[in-house]
């Protein structure tokens, strides 16, 4: 079985609060898959969005070290099991796959996921969540979620309400098979606080979630603690967080 990755390294994880389910400042491998079916405005990872363009993968070969090894795509799952154990450090909490869109590719992420198991290792997806048919695939394998919920201006896709109605579900799936989930909402300056009371109470009683503003952050900070306090008003004050990208202030990956 064999996969197209972006990357593969070892680092701290640098997003989800302080909820339930969050991996933040924990040490993990994070495998990278390339691949994406969304555009969000926002996007960090834009040069894996399309797996057609990324001809190569590369690994940081030395955590925290910039230096790279790159090789060719698609590249097969034991190889990238040899990566993950090569860059276990003895203190990781959990294997990341983040992307791009892991569940894109269902039938190698999947395999990964067997077998990091098999390994010992716990495993923690990061998805949009905007496939629920996917994510009923590896439900049973994953230990930790970040589900994101795409705001409106991320103008991530047309149909942005059905989108949003697919991450809530595939939270509940993720919850439902075990897994430890969470929910991320990036907030821009153009979201709307009558769309956050909108999530909040679809996701009251399934999963907490977490408040990210996007970086570089452009909003008064009254604007975030607005949307922070609705949330937590319909949630729980126990379920709502804030969230930064501190990886990115730390200057790692």
């Amino acid at each position: 079985m064999k996969v197209i990755l972006g990357e593969i390294f070892n680092s701290w994880q640098g997003e989800g609060g302080s909820v339930e389910g969050s991996a933040f400042g924990r040490r993990q491998i994070f495998v990278r898959f390339a691949g994406c079916d969304l555009r969000c405005t926002y996007c960090d990872s834009r040069k894996y969005i399309d797996p057609r363009s990324v001809k190569k993968y590369r690994v940081e070969v030395e955590p925290f070290s910039g230096k790279f090894k790159y090789f060719n795509n698609p590249v097969d799952v034991e190889e990238v099991i040899k990566w993950i154990t090569k860059l276990d450090t003895g203190d990781i909490h959990s294997i990341s796959y983040t992307g791009g869109e892991p569940t894109l590719q269902i039938l190698g992420l999947a395999s990964l996921m067997e077998k990091a198991k098999e390994l010992g290792y716990d495993n923690f997806l990061e998805t949009h969540g905007g496939h629920p048919h996917l994510i009923k695939k590896i439900a049973y394998l994953t230990d930790y979620a970040s589900v994101d919920i795409k705001d409106e201006s991320a103008n991530a896709t047309k149909d942005w309400r059905k989108l949003v109605v697919n991450e809530i579900a595939s939270t509940k799936i993720l919850k439902e098979a075990g897994a430890k989930v969470y929910v991320k909402l990036v907030v821009t300056r153009e979201t709307r606080i009558e769309n956050v009371r909108w999530y909040a109470e679809m996701l009251k009683g399934i999963a907490p979630m977490v408040i990210q503003p996007k970086e570089p952050m452009d909003m008064p900070i009254k604007k975030v603690m607005d949307f922070y306090n609705v949330a937590a008003k319909i949630m729980g004050k126990k379920n709502v967080s804030l969230s930064f990208q501190v990886h990115k202030y730390l200057g790692v990956l």
